[in-house]
């Protein structure tokens, strides 16, 4: 069954530990905490001493997006923060091997997200290299766009490619009640909801995820 990863991207920022205290109350997982750096993507949030602070402060997996330019320079730092899953986008390096090998020594699980416009057969010689691949929903950076409706063609596909491998599809962007219920049945299993849950009723919105992807 696929699960609901939140974004604390989509959290009050205001009210952030009430936000982390709700999703540990409701036996959250995982915990997708996107890392940027104002030049990959024009965003800019939580760095790794941020990571580190509320890692401290929660008994849920971190599932660490890397949207950085250079992250070589940066992964010794996101290792650091405890964060137990990390993904590094496919265009950010030319030397995106060595990234994941890099994340796997430290014995954490090693992630490749690939941007809208980017194809899945690019991943076809790092199979035996990562753990799970996380398929950008939207153009990353940016809250609010809309679904990109191909992305449930591309996840189809990467579930075929990926065979009887043990790796998680991961889907990010633009998911609601709707279209969680389509990526879980094209074959994502981690799908990461931020917008959508955090507006309005929490626990309602929360709720209805959870039951649309059951």
């Amino acid at each position: 069954m696929a699960q609901i990863l939140p974004s604390i991207f989509g959290a009050d920022i205001m009210h952030l530990q009430d936000d982390i205290d709700f999703l540990e109350a409701e036996q959250t997982e995982i915990l997708h905490v996107d890392l940027m750096d104002g030049n990959f993507v024009s965003n800019i949030a939580f760095g790794p001493n941020q990571i580190a602070a509320m890692k401290q402060n929660s008994k849920m997996i971190f599932d660490v997006h890397m949207m950085v330019d250079h992250p070589k320079n940066h992964l010794d730092d996101v290792i650091v923060t405890g964060a137990e899953m990390i993904s590094v986008h496919y265009e950010s390096t030319p030397h995106i091997h060595s990234m994941l090998q890099k994340i796997r020594k430290a014995g954490r699980k090693a992630g490749v997200v690939i941007n809208p416009g980017t194809p899945e057969a690019v991943l076809e010689y790092l199979l035996d290299d990562i753990d799970y691949i996380l398929i950008m929903t939207i153009n990353p950076g940016q809250p609010g766009q809309t679904f990109i409706r191909k992305s449930l063609e591309k996840i189809r596909n990467t579930k075929k490619m990926i065979g009887n491998r043990k790796i998680q599809i991961e889907v990010d962007g633009g998911v609601n009640q709707e279209i969680v219920k389509e990526c879980a049945e094209a074959g994502a299993e981690l799908i990461v909801v931020g917008g959508a849950l955090f507006s309005n009723d929490k626990k309602a919105q929360y709720d209805a995820l959870k039951d649309a992807v059951k």
